[in-house]
């Protein structure tokens, strides 16, 4: 197997095992969608890179219903029926718990990549969403509106990075402690 393939393989297989909470986080979003408003939203938030197809899509859609943290109501559509999903009060406490699972991994897989290889081979866009002055790029020619959205989503971010900080913080502190007695 070619070293492409090999890596298309792995990647199919990181991709499947968040489809589940793409379904509950678009849910979340849009409150109810039917299957193919879901592969659409999923496909828009995650700029192309998750493309669910029907083969993929409904099999998890039975799987989160039959798990109950979805369900869904039949609606006629002319002479079609279609199946409009929403979330469950147990699909958004698992979500969350999801959302908070999924943090602490990437934290981790963060970690353990800046272990191995140098920070500065990093994304740019990593870097860039610090290094961009806000009047010259990010904000020009936007309205108040645009701009509020835009600086509350960068705090928002700024929040969780700060979270993660002081978590490691903590951590690091109460590990010299140990250390020291």
């Amino acid at each position: 197997m070619s070293t492409d393939k090999f890596v298309e393989n792995i990647e199919q297989s990181m991709k499947s095992g968040y489809i589940s909470m793409l379904i509950l986080l678009a849910l979340e979003k849009e409150k109810e969608a039917n299957g193919y408003r879901l592969m659409k939203l999923i496909s828009e938030d995650t700029f192309g890179e998750w493309r669910p197809t029907n083969s993929t899509m409904y099999p998890y859609l039975s799987n989160l219903t039959n798990r109950g943290l979805i369900q869904f109501k039949k609606k006629k559509q002319g002479e079609r029926e279609s199946k409009e999903y929403s979330l469950t009060m147990k699909g958004k406490k698992i979500l969350k718990k999801l959302i908070e699972k999924q943090q602490e991994m990437s934290l981790s897989l963060f970690r353990v990549i800046s272990d191995v290889i140098d920070i500065k081979t990093l994304p740019s866009r990593v870097f860039d969403f610090f290094g961009q002055p806000l009047q010259e790029n990010i904000l020009m020619g936007k309205s108040d509106e645009e701009k509020i959205e835009i600086l509350n989503e960068r705090l928002e971010i700024l929040n969780f990075i700060s979270d993660i900080i002081n978590k490691n913080r903590i951590e690091m502190e109460k590990e010299l402690e140990i250390l020291k007695d």
